[in-house]
This record gives structure tokens, C-alpha cells and sequence, in this order.
């Protein structure tokens, strides 16, 4: 019977493959992910910001803290892992355009001037994740369709699939901003019920004689 027998060097290549083998998709889902938080929680602010909206903080990620502080006037709060963020609108500007009970616990949106700028800002981050998907798309048929187990191919798929659930975000699902989006529309057909109909007769005017 013939026992095979290990050199050290084969045993440290062997647990070096499994390693990388383990940890190459780990890499590249997150690096990935942070791509699709970026892109996400970017698209939110950029569109408060065009919009006139004033932005108290953003938060990218959960987890222990890489950077705590303040940037530009803004506070930023980074974790360590990229699974969720958010956009915090000043209070007052939120008031503005149509968010309620903002402090005491779950808010609600009531529709009236300037609140159209709300579901502008709701829709801004998948929206920019569905751009950012298009653009991967672009970047990997002008890399020349690189193939899967390149790093530039995988990158790309990760990539790819994490703007894809950015994008999905804008579902009604959760707490999603489809669920912000659903609650503007339900808010902006409330007004459109409850709002007096003009009558177009005139005033004073006849019947047939």
C-alpha cells in the first residue's frame, strides 16, 4: 500500500489556491458592493442637492465605523460593510416637501407645492444604479468581452448584478424607496380626489328658451 506522501511546499501551494479560491469572490463582492452603495446613495444626494434640498448626513454601510466625522458640512458615516445606507434630509427641508412625523417614528408624506421633489429624490438612486449597470455593460464590450474567471470579467458581473439590486430597490418592497415612491403617489392621488372640481358653466348664464 502506498501512503502518498506531502512536501511542505505543495501543502502550503495547496492552502494557498484554496485560499484565493475562497476569497476571490469575497474580494470582488465587496468591492462590488461598495460600487452599487456609492452609486446609490450618490444618486439621492446629487438630486437633493440640484433640487435645493439640504442634507444633514449620509450613512454608507453598517458595521464598525472606518470614518466618523463631518465632510463639506455634511455629516458621513462609513462601515465597514456595504450593505445599506441612506441620505438624511435637514428636518426642515424635509418638512418642506412633504415628510411627516419625521422624529417621533415611522413618518408619512402628505402632497402639496414642492412635494414633487420628493419622488424625484426617491427614484435618483436606483436610477443611477441602472446607469451604473449600463456603463459596466459598455466598459466590458469596449475591454473586449473579457471572459468569466478574468479578474476584469468577474469584476464586471459583480458589478453588474449588485447596480442590479440597487436598481430592484425602487420596488415597493421593504423598506425601499419603492416603498417612498408608493407613498407619494398615494399621497398625490389623496389631493387629486379631495380637490374641488371647477365648474365651467358661467356665472348668471340662462337655460334654453
Amino acid at each position: 500500500m502506498l501512503i502518498p506522501i506531502f512536501s511542505m511546499p505543495d501543502v502550503l501551494e495547496t492552502l494557498r489556491g484554496a485560499l484565493l479560491t475562497f476569497a476571490k469572490p469575497l474580494v470582488l463582492a465587496y468591492a462590488a458592493s461598495w460600487i452599487a452603495l456609492y452609486a446609490h446613495e450618490i444618486g439621492h444626494a446629487t438630486a437633493a442637492r440640484v433640487l435645493g434640498i439640504r442634507i444633514w448626513g449620509i450613512r454608507l454601510g453598517v458595521g464598525p465605523a472606518l470614518f466618523d466625522g463631518s465632510l463639506a458640512g455634511c455629516r458621513l458615516r462609513i462601515g465597514l460593510f456595504p450593505l445599506v445606507g441612506s441620505v438624511i434630509l435637514l428636518d426642515a427641508d424635509a418638512s418642506a416637501i412633504g415628510y411627516r412625523d419625521i422624529q417621533p417614528g415611522p413618518w408619512r408624506f402628505e402632497w402639496g407645492r414642492g412635494a414633487w421633489r420628493a419622488p424625484v429624490i426617491s427614484a435618483s438612486g436606483g436610477i443611477s444604479n441602472l446607469l451604473v449597470s449600463l456603463l459596466a455593460v459598455v466598459y466590458w464590450y469596449l475591454a473586449g468581452s473579457p471572459q468569466l474567471g478574468t479578474p476584469i470579467g468577474d469584476l464586471f458581473v459583480y458589478t453588474f448584478v449588485a447596480n442590479l439590486s440597487g436598481y430592484l430597490n425602487l420596488f415597493p418592497l421593504f423598506s425601499s424607496d419603492g416603498q417612498h415612491l408608493l407613498a407619494h403617489v398615494t399621497a398625490a392621488r389623496r389631493v387629486a380626489r379631495t380637490a374641488p372640481v371647477r365648474s365651467t358653466s358661467k356665472a348668471g348664464a340662462g337655460g334654453e328658451h
